[in-house]
């Protein structure tokens, strides 16, 4: 079955997340430019749980791309994440209305007020001339986020996990 296109350069996954913009061809413009990074507010269609990378690599045991990548796609059951290696950060995403609960201070979720760097969903691959975000695990399909609990999950075991490395 052929992915169908409705915004103009966008597929089906890159107009679930463009729709949480007021202005959905703009980042499907934003994913054409050379960066291929549109900027996406957040709150409407999902929020994000910033994660530091220590949690994250003490979670999964290894900072090696391939490797995270594989451990998040699995602990996460397929939900989406982004990795932003300029600032040494993962972007879980998560369902609108996750920031109202959400009790963990080491990894802050953010939403309404606040705007993502979100790849074009073809980014999969670290650049490491450029280092700008990709998708460590991509989203497989519209409205596929992370469960908030098992997001939660993995930020207090690598928490844990990271703290006793240090010791």
């Amino acid at each position: 079955m052929a992915e169908t296109r409705g915004l103009q350069g966008c597929g089906t996954v890159e107009e679930w997340l463009a729709s949480a913009h007021p202005s959905p061809s703009s980042v499907c413009e934003e994913w054409g430019s050379i960066a291929q990074l549109a900027l996406i507010p957040l709150g409407r269609g999902f929020e994000a749980v910033r994660i530091p990378d220590d949690i994250v690599h003490g979670f999964v045991g290894s900072d090696d791309p391939a490797t995270v990548s594989a451990r998040l796609a699995e602990s996460l059951n397929g939900g989406p994440v982004i990795r932003d290696p300029g600032f040494h950060r993962y972007y879980a995403l998560v369902p609108p209305g996750t920031a109202e609960f959400w009790r963990a201070p080491v990894a802050e979720c953010i939403t309404a007020g606040t705007y993502l760097g979100v790849p074009r969903a073809d980014r999969v691959e670290l650049d490491d001339g450029a280092r700008t975000s990709y998708w460590s695990v991509p989203m497989s399909r519209p409205n596929g986020l992370c469960t908030a609990a098992d997001v939660l999950a993995l930020v207090q075991l690598g928490h844990s996990l990271a703290s006793e490395d240090e010791s």
